[in-house]
C-alpha cells in the first residue's frame, strides 16, 4: 500500500474506516443539499447540483477504476458501483442482470424517507441521477449507456425509490 497514513490499521480497522467515511460524504452531500434548499428553495438546490454532479459521477469511477482495475462491461459496472459512495449510503440491489445489462434501484431511500418525515416533498432527484449514473457508468465503459425506470419526482411503489437499468450497446 506504501501509505504511513495507514501504517498500523489493520482490515477490519481499514475495513471501517472506509465505511465510514463514505457514510460521511453522503451525509456531507445530503447536508449541502439541504443547506441550499434551505436558503434557496428546491429549484435553484437542484440547479446547482445538476451543474457538478456528471462530474462528481465521472470522478468516483475513474478513482475507483484506477485502484481496482476494473474491466469494461456490465461486470466492470457492477464491480466498481459496489464501491460508489452512495451505494454505501444507500444500499442499492440488483434486480435483473445479464451480460449485455444491469437493473438496479434503491429499495429504501434514506434521503428521500427523512425528507417526507420532516414533511418535505422528495427531493426530484432524477435529473442528477441520471447525469450522476450515465456519467459513472460511462467512465467504465463508453458503451455503456443508462435508462431511468423511476425515480423521484415520479411516482414510485413504498419498496423502489428509484430503478435504473445500464445496458452495453
Amino acid at each position: 500500500m506504501g501509505s504511513e497514513k495507514l501504517s498500523g490499521v489493520s482490515v477490519d480497522q481499514m475495513e471501517n474506516l472506509v465505511e465510514n467515511m463514505m457514510w460521511f460524504w453522503g451525509n456531507l452531500y445530503q447536508r449541502w443539499r439541504a443547506a441550499a434548499e434551505d436558503e434557496y428553495g428546491v429549484d435553484a438546490a437542484l440547479k446547482l447540483e445538476l451543474k457538478f454532479i456528471g462530474s462528481i459521477g465521472k470522478s468516483h469511477a475513474r478513482g475507483i477504476k484506477s485502484i481496482l482495475n476494473v474491466p469494461k462491461g456490465i461486470a466492470g459496472f457492477i464491480e466498481a458501483y459496489r464501491f460508489a459512495p452512495e451505494n454505501f449510503v444507500e444500499g442499492f440491489r440488483i434486480s435483473e442482470q445479464t451480460d449485455k445489462y444491469v437493473v438496479v434501484y434503491n429499495p429504501s431511500c434514506s434521503v428521500q424517507k427523512a425528507r417526507t418525515d420532516r414533511g418535505k416533498r422528495e427531493f426530484p432527484c432524477k435529473e442528477s441521477g441520471i447525469l450522476y449514473f450515465t456519467a459513472f457508468a460511462r467512465e467504465i465503459d463508453p458503451d455503456i449507456r443508462l435508462s431511468c425506470i423511476v425515480c423521484p419526482p415520479d411516482d414510485h411503489p413504498d419498496d423502489c425509490f428509484c430503478k435504473w437499468k445500464i445496458e452495453v450497446v
